[in-house]
């Protein structure tokens, strides 16, 4: 974790110059591994305090940037900006959409009346996360590449059909996820605008069978809590969060149900 806190100090010093020592201490109670974004939170936090301490007069998109950065050349990981974006600008009961290309958002309050979120967490993180996002981003770009376009936002269904012949089945599914997915994540909002919980959670059970079957970055335990989730009545969507192979799944589940629904979940589990 120390790469995390360096690498947004880099990031400060590279824009900023900072010329005196500081002495810092973090603390919090995100689970580490768990799908909660906790590395973002700890790169915001740091960035924040920095620009507090110092008064360095940066703009929190001026600071998740140093947040994202300090993820790809201190940690690895080439991460999209959604967790640092999330973190630094989320708001209360509210869920965000988020355009990645423009950096755009809007909020969406959430009601959720008799139902309730519960997170799950497998206790498992199969070291294979950090390399497969970065092979999942390197097969995206491939893509966005034999298209002549900058990202795969700018690509239809039948473009990529288009190109089917030049891409493995294993590539071609990962990238059909990703344009079904930013459906999905459209039609979620507007499911969100009216209040139509049964079909907001149908999409969180699509989502996570995309995830399983297409983008392949579940595994067994993360897939056996969603089925669990999907045998119970009350339960009525849940998918993984995160980037994967562990970590949390997300539940929206009848609040009368949830006491009921975790004994059953950790005898089974």
């Amino acid at each position: 974790w120390l790469n995390y806190v360096l690498g947004v100090v880099a990031g400060v010093q590279e824009k900023c110059k900072l010329t005196t020592n500081f002495d810092i201490v973090f603390a919090g109670n995100l689970p580490s591994g768990a799908g909660l974004s906790s590395s973002a939170a700890l790169e915001n936090s740091i960035v924040f305090a920095l620009d507090e301490l110092f008064n360095l007069k940066l703009s929190k998109k001026e600071m998740i940037a140093i947040s994202q950065k300090a993820e790809h050349n201190f940690v690895g990981v080439k991460c999209g900006i959604m967790d640092q974006f999330a973190s630094m600008f989320g708001v209360q009961d509210s869920a965000l959409l988020l355009d990645c290309k423009s950096l755009v958002s809007k909020t969406y309050h959430i009601d959720f009346n008799q139902y309730k979120l519960l997170l799950i967490n497998t206790n498992v993180k199969h070291s294979l996360a950090d390399s497969a996002y970065n092979d999942r981003r390197n097969v995206c770009e491939k893509v966005a590449s034999l298209l002549k376009v900058v990202s795969l936002r700018e690509v239809t269904i039948s473009d990529l059909q288009s190109i089917k012949k030049e891409l493995s089945e294993t590539d071609f599914q990962k990238t059909l996820y990703v344009l079904e997915e930013n459906d999905r994540v459209l039609e979620a909002t507007s499911a969100l605008e009216e209040n139509n919980l049964i079909r907001f959670g149908e999409l969180l059970f699509a989502s996570h069978n995309g995830l399983q079957h297409q983008y392949n970055v579940s595994c067994a335990e993360l897939d056996f809590l969603v089925s669990c989730a999907k045998e119970n009545t009350a339960v009525i969507g849940a998918r993984m969060m995160g980037g994967g192979f562990g970590g949390c799944t997300i539940n929206l589940i009848a609040s009368t149900e949830i006491e009921r629904f975790k004994k059953e979940v950790e005898e089974a589990y």
